[in-house]
């Protein structure tokens, strides 16, 4: 392993290999993994998946990953920290921010993303690869532009991936039986984190069809947690990603994401944390400057 430091919120790598080599990034970083050519066998935290020519991997600063070449294979790779995302719109358009925040959050935090199966839609999947080719010549060309370029097909390329990802959770695409009916509540909750009302429980028995003392024991059986505890763990994942790359206050954070005020949050915060949430961002924002 070695190794790879971002000096911009965002790097793209071509690179073609025989065999794998592990890269050890120094900083959190989210990855898209485009295969250009080539097959074999794609790992991610204990699956092993089939790849080909066309298919897309995310993967998420936390994932463990490698690939098992069988044949030379050509890779297109989007590395980004969330700080690209801010970046992504200024800060007059704060709504505009929030909502690109909730799409990535969704897309780097759901399930499906990681067997590479993301593309519903033929005509979205044809332009995905169409700006996935074009991110690829201008960031090897270096025309007049190529940086906005770049950037603004990145973006229309999560949306696309977001708006996939959505079409995927419907009960006709989902089998509704064992740790499919799982993924499905973990997508519903992580799609509806914003929106407290549609995570009470009496909400979630009537969406789930299943009676709030079956939905609740369902639940823990498959993913050792209850629904209250994966709420607020994946909560407070998002509490550090707003921490720790944007200027939202914290008030601000306990207002978009349901908490009953700022006090609760802090409390919270401190409780799972070990730390406040003024503490912990000059810790992580005086991390990043050392970077």
């Amino acid at each position: 392993m070695f190794n790879k430091l971002l000096h911009e919120p965002y790097d793209i790598v071509l690179e073609e290999k025989d065999t794998w080599e592990n890269i050890r990034l120094s900083q959190p970083t989210f990855q898209l993994v485009y295969i250009r050519e080539g097959n074999g066998h794609y790992h991610i935290n204990g699956n092993r998946y089939e790849y080909h020519p066309g298919k897309l991997f995310l993967i998420t600063p936390d994932d463990r990953y490698h690939c098992d070449i069988a044949r030379h294979t050509a890779f297109t790779i989007i590395r980004f920290t969330q700080l690209f995302i801010t970046q992504l719109k200024d800060d007059a358009e704060r709504l505009e921010l929030c909502d690109w925040m909730k799409k990535t959050d969704y897309i780097f935090n759901n399930y499906h993303t990681k067997a590479g199966c993301i593309f519903r839609d033929a005509a979205d999947e044809t332009t995905a690869q169409a700006l996935l080719g074009s991110i690829a010549r201008e960031h090897q060309q270096h025309g007049k532009g190529y940086q906005l370029i770049i950037r603004q097909s990145i973006s229309i390329l999560l949306n696309l991936i977001a708006r996939n990802l959505l079409m995927s959770e419907t009960p006709d695409v989902q089998e509704n039986n064992g740790p499919f009916s799982v993924l499905r509540m973990i997508s519903y909750l992580q799609e509806h984190i914003y929106q407290p009302e549609m995570l009470r429980m009496p909400a979630l028995a009537a969406h789930f069809n299943m009676s709030v003392h079956y939905l609740g024991e369902y639940f823990k059986k498959h993913t050792g947690e209850s629904i209250q505890d994966y709420v607020i763990g994946y909560k407070l994942k998002l509490v550090d990603i707003r921490l720790s790359y944007s200027n939202m206050r914290v008030r601000e954070i306990a207002q978009e994401l349901g908490f009953t005020d700022e006090s609760y949050l802090s409390r919270l915060f401190k409780k799972y944390r070990g730390t406040t949430p003024g503490i912990y961002r000059k810790m992580n924002r005086k991390q990043e400057t050392a970077r």
